[in-house]
């Protein structure tokens, strides 16, 4: 069978097969580690609606279950709305953006029929179990991401970002400092100082695994042994992701052009992701960090200072009146021109340019040309 196959995820439980530095989700492959990169891109304003779309129903099922036979009634209709609401923004982020929903919805519509009322408020009974189970776990799914993008975003930003060198052995010492520091522990139990027992980050996931038989991605021809991993806890899944991603030398990192995170897969020290630049929907941001880069670089080169200040100096005349249009744009070809033979002459730079850029030359060469 393929990898990834007959894993039967839902929001109770995640599973994933691991396969060198892949991971396969429903038939997807995945660098590892790129699920908990890519979480930390919710905005806070998601994050914010996701928490209170989480939120609203832990104070409605309890009363399907415990209220009286009238309230049961009238709070279904409205718990079943908010849970299909929470169901679709949590859609939006992985893992489970690469799963089906329809799965989800149809679960949705029996548990939460108005005609399986009676069930639901049967005690102990395995419908009413199933409820609530489902319940708690998509009621906890929201807090899971929360504390998830705090010990993430901490750990990029004041460990993985300093570092030197990425490769296995540098994030293991930066992953040994980070989560043994006081400060990111201090940072961690103030976020959960109200909610401590709802998904809170652990550094040692809990989980459970077995092998299975698949083709192997290389050769479908070869049958290979997949580790299959089982997590009961959101939290426990992304910081699995996270880890097995560092032991095989990928790491989150901040974008510096669009702010966003991303997966770095080498030892290269990264600065820019390959998404479209937000400056300029022309570039991506390595694309348009570098050249940016480049543009820095030469206004410090002693070619580009001058020319830079020549031509400003020709563009303040032209706005004054003091010389004309044509005149204008005659001498900003020349001193192009001088740029250019003073970058791929070096003799002319150190001798002729100087002197070529003056004023007064520029405007008698320019004159020259336009009789």
């Amino acid at each position: 069978m393929p990898l990834g196959i007959q894993q039967n995820n839902n929001f109770a439980q995640i599973i994933v097969d691991i396969w060198n530095d892949k991971v396969f989700y429903q038939e997807q492959e995945f660098p590892a580690g790129f699920m908990a990169a890519s979480i930390l891109n919710i905005s806070e304003d998601d994050l914010k609606e996701l928490i209170q779309a989480g939120g609203a129903p832990t104070f409605l099922f309890p009363v399907v279950i415990q209220g009286s036979d009238v309230e049961a009634a009238r709070v279904l209709p409205i718990l079943r709305e908010r849970m299909i609401y929470l169901t679709k923004e949590i859609w939006k982020y992985p893992p489970f953006c690469y799963s089906n929903p329809e799965k989800e919805l149809r679960r949705i519509d029996i548990l939460f029929d108005d005609n399986a009322l009676s069930k639901i408020r049967t005690p102990n009974s395995e419908f009413q179990q199933e409820f609530l189970i489902f319940c708690a776990a998509i009621t906890r799914i929201p807090m899971a991401i929360l504390h998830f993008i705090a010990a993430g975003r901490f750990f990029e930003l004041d460990y993985l970002r300093r570092l030197k060198k990425r490769n296995e052995t540098y994030f293991a010492m930066a992953a040994h400092d980070c989560f043994s520091s006081k400060e990111f522990w201090d940072e961690l139990r103030e976020l959960q100082s109200w909610d401590r027992d709802i998904e809170p980050f652990s550094v040692y996931p809990e989980l459970t695994s077995t092998y299975v038989f698949a083709r192997s991605p290389k050769n479908e021809k070869e049958m290979v042994f997949v580790e299959r991993v089982y997590f009961l806890r959101l939290t426990d899944f992304y910081t699995y992701d996270l880890m097995n991603g560092l032991h095989h030398g990928h790491a989150p990192s901040q974008c510096q052009g669009c702010g966003r995170y991303f997966l770095t897969t080498n030892g290269h020290t990264p600065k820019y992701c390959d998404g479209v630049a937000p400056q300029d929907n022309r570039y991506t941001c390595r694309q348009y960090g570098a050249m940016k880069h480049q543009k820095e670089q030469n206004k410090q080169h002693p070619v580009y200072r001058l020319f830079n200040t020549r031509t400003d100096t020709i563009r303040k005349h032209h706005r004054r009146g003091k010389i004309s249009d044509e005149l204008r744009q005659e001498a900003l070809c020349l001193a192009g021109n001088y740029r250019d033979k003073a970058l791929m002459n070096n003799d002319y730079a150190a001798d002729g340019y100087v002197r070529d850029m003056e004023l007064e030359h520029i405007y008698a060469e320019a004159e020259k040309r336009l009789k």
